[in-house]
């Protein structure tokens, strides 16, 4: 899902300037603080279910919730994480 800004970019203006909109139609609401992000500044978490199965999976979230470890307060009970 595209977005219209980034605001990692908008705390950033000489990133912004560098990166330039290329990233926004590739970007998205982050899940966790639900904020809209550029793909530039989205990373990969991956946890596995907590069920019988124990399957891998993963998510796009923004920077800043995966470096202080917010990621980790959304939905604990189902997910062991791995990054």
């Amino acid at each position: 899902m595209a977005v219209t800004r980034c605001y990692i970019c908008e705390k950033n203006p000489q990133e912004a300037r560098r990166l330039g909109d290329s990233g926004l139609a590739e970007g998205q609401i982050c899940p966790i603080c639900h904020r809209p992000t550029c793909r530039h500044h989205l990373a990969t978490v991956r946890w596995r279910w907590r069920n019988v199965t124990r399957d891998l999976d993963s998510a796009l979230v923004c920077r800043e919730c995966k470096k202080t470890y917010r990621h980790r307060e959304w939905d604990p009970v189902h997910r062991d994480w791995i990054s």
